[in-house]
This record gives C-alpha cells, sequence and structure tokens, in this order.
C-alpha cells in the first residue's frame, strides 16, 4: 500500500513539474544577419590626377643697380608701386674729389612691380649692391619636382590647375612651360615649371601652391568607391551582396583619383558592393541591408 500511495505522490510531482515548465517553440529561428550598408555599382569617368607642391615665383624678377657710386637722394617710386620700362626710380648723386657733384637718374630695365626698395634716401649706394627689386607679375609661374617614373608622362603645353590656401574655392589655370631634361640623381626627380597668367596680381610669389596634372583620362569604366576595397595578404578584393549572402570577389583595379577607384576585373556594372564593415566580412557571411535614413 505505502508503494502504491509513493508511486502516485511521484506521479503527481512529475506532472505539475512538466506543467509549469516554460513552453519552448519548434520553430526554427531566422538569422538576419549583419546589417550593412550597399551601393549599385555604376560606370563613369576617372581621370588620373597627380598631385604636387609647390610655390608661387614671379615669371621674371630683376635687381636694379647704380651705374656708380654716390648718395641716394630720393626714391621716386614706392613698394608695391607698377612701373613701366625706363621709368626713373631713384636719383643718386655723385659727389667725388676733383669731380663736379652732379645728380643722375636711375631708371626700370623692365616694367613690373616694385617689390623691394633696399635703402633710404641718404644712404651711400654702389654698383655692386641692388637698390631695388622688380618683379613681373602679370604671369607667374609655380616649379614643382615630379618623380622619374612619371616624368614621361608630362610634356610642355599640359594643363594644369593650381589651388592656393589664400583661395581655398578658387582654382587657377596654367601650362606646363618647362620640363627640365635632366633627373637629380639624389631625389630622382626633375623640375617642371608651369606657367600662370596673373593679370590682377591674385596671385602673390611667396604662397604655397598645389598643382594637379592629369596623365590620363578613363571614359565608360567601372568605378567603386576606396572605401569599399580591401587590400590583405597581397591580395584585393570586395565584398557583393548577393541574395542576402557577402560574397567575395577578388579584383583589378585601374585608375585611382582618391575616392573612386576604376575596376578592370572582379566587379560589373550593376553589381551591389558592400561599403562598410568590410573588414569583419568573410565570404558567405548572412547580411542584410541597412537601411537609409
Amino acid at each position: 500500500m505505502i508503494k502504491k500511495l509513493f508511486a502516485l505522490l511521484l506521479a503527481i510531482t512529475t506532472f505539475m513539474v512538466l506543467a509549469c515548465r516554460p513552453k519552448t517553440s519548434t520553430s526554427t529561428v531566422t538569422v538576419q544577419g549583419l546589417k550593412v550598408s550597399v551601393k549599385e555599382v555604376n560606370k563613369g569617368v576617372i581621370e588620373n590626377r597627380l598631385s604636387l607642391s609647390g610655390m608661387i615665383e614671379p615669371w621674371e624678377q630683376v635687381m636694379v643697380f647704380v651705374k656708380l657710386p654716390g648718395k641716394l637722394i630720393q626714391n621716386i617710386v614706392k613698394e608695391g608701386q607698377v612701373v613701366t620700362k625706363d621709368q626713373v626710380l631713384a636719383l643718386v648723386n655723385i659727389d667725388e674729389i676733383g669731380m663736379e657733384s652732379k645728380d643722375y637718374d636711375v631708371k626700370a630695365p623692365m616694367s613690373g612691380v616694385v617689390a623691394k626698395i633696399s635703402f633710404d634716401p641718404g644712404s651711400l649706394v654702389s654698383p655692386s649692391v641692388p637698390i631695388m627689386t622688380i618683379m613681373d607679375m602679370d604671369t607667374v609661374k609655380t616649379t614643382v619636382n615630379v618623380i622619374e617614373s612619371e616624368i614621361g608622362e608630362i610634356h610642355k603645353g599640359m594643363r594644369a590647375e593650381i589651388t592656393v590656401p589664400a583661395y581655398p574655392q578658387r582654382k587657377f589655370f596654367g601650362l606646363v612651360s618647362n620640363v627640365l631634361p635632366i633627373v637629380d640623381p639624389m631625389s630622382h626627380t626633375s623640375k617642371v615649371d608651369v606657367q600662370i597668367s596673373n593679370l590682377n596680381h591674385t596671385l602673390k610669389p611667396g604662397m604655397s601652391s598645389n598643382v594637379a596634372l592629369t596623365l590620363g583620362r578613363h571614359e565608360n569604366v567601372v568605378l567603386i568607391t576606396k572605401e569599399s576595397i580591401i587590400e590583405k595578404m597581397g591580395e584585393t578584393y570586395v565584398f557583393l551582396f548577393v541574395n542576402g549572402i557577402a560574397k567575395r570577389s577578388n579584383i583589378e583595379t585601374g585608375y585611382d583619383d582618391g575616392s573612386q577607384v576604376e575596376i578592370t576585373k572582379g566587379v560589373n556594372a550593376g553589381d551591389r558592393v558592400i561599403t562598410s564593415d568590410v573588414n569583419v566580412l568573410i565570404d558567405g557571411t548572412k547580411v542584410q541591408i541597412r537601411e537609409t535614413k
């Protein structure tokens, strides 16, 4: 009798425990995957641009010397003044023992802007030291150093785009006027002069400049953003969004303009390339497109 009672109590306890346990679903949990940003691939135009730093210089600069030693009587012009060739710049007095005291004019050897006056009236001057400096400001130049592997693509007459920090929103344009025919054996670079029209004297000698030269242009090519590309272990690849899966695709590249890259193999127009979280993806990762606001 006791055994039957114990068995009954055990059955009742087991039933109550099972009844109180939470119910579990037998349905399969759907894994939605990592949320990523995706961009459809298009074709477009890309340029191979070479960006170089330089400094604005006057196209021509001359120093003005006196013909005979004497005393500077008067500076007739001021710094920053525009002068023309043969215009009188200063007056110098010759007063030597045994010679008649007389004044003579110092004239401008070229047209330009008086960039510097070196002496004040009353100073003794001689032919060995310039009294003024005149610059041609209507035309300026900037000189850049191009590495030898790219110098072969630079030629006289090539168009250049110039920017300066003083006017960050403006672009100036010039032409390659000279490519030095020698390469510096230490730096393996060659000097290239870019001539720039400057009739309003906006560009000032001494300003730092950035020169962009377009070495090539490809049209109707596959382009993707640089942030999509991974380079590891000597391989270059991207991840394509294919039916909710991140599919790795090795690529070959062409021109790179800093923001976009030309793809010559591995990606086609119309493909969808993953642009975010690319460094945590592996081939076959489940992904879903992140909603954009």
